[in-house]
């Protein structure tokens, strides 16, 4: 067998396939019933609006916190040996 028939017979059986998946589903569609096969979406136009609740404030804290973003590799390993941070395995320096 070369590649040219290992191809055509390989094309056949994907399209025989996807055939038979799609019979199937339009034959299975057909059945059900005319409530269930609706896809259609309603929303209830006489709701009454939420009223938003305010977001509450954010809590400032007197801490000697310089900034709260990251730090390059150099800094962390600076921050380490300061024992500024807390850490769980040995480093090494």
């Amino acid at each position: 067998m070369n590649w040219m028939k290992f191809m055509l017979w390989l094309s056949i059986i994907y399209l025989a396939y996807y055939a038979v998946v799609l019979l199937w589903d339009f034959l299975r569609s057909r059945k059900l019933p005319a409530d269930e096969r609706s896809d259609i979406i309603s929303f209830d136009d006489d709701s009454e609006p939420v009223r938003e609740i305010p977001a509450p404030e954010p809590e400032v804290y007197n801490a000697s916190v310089l900034s709260s973003g990251g730090v390059s590799l150099k800094q962390l390993f600076s921050l380490a040996r300061e024992e500024a941070i807390e850490y769980t395995r040995p480093v090494s320096f």
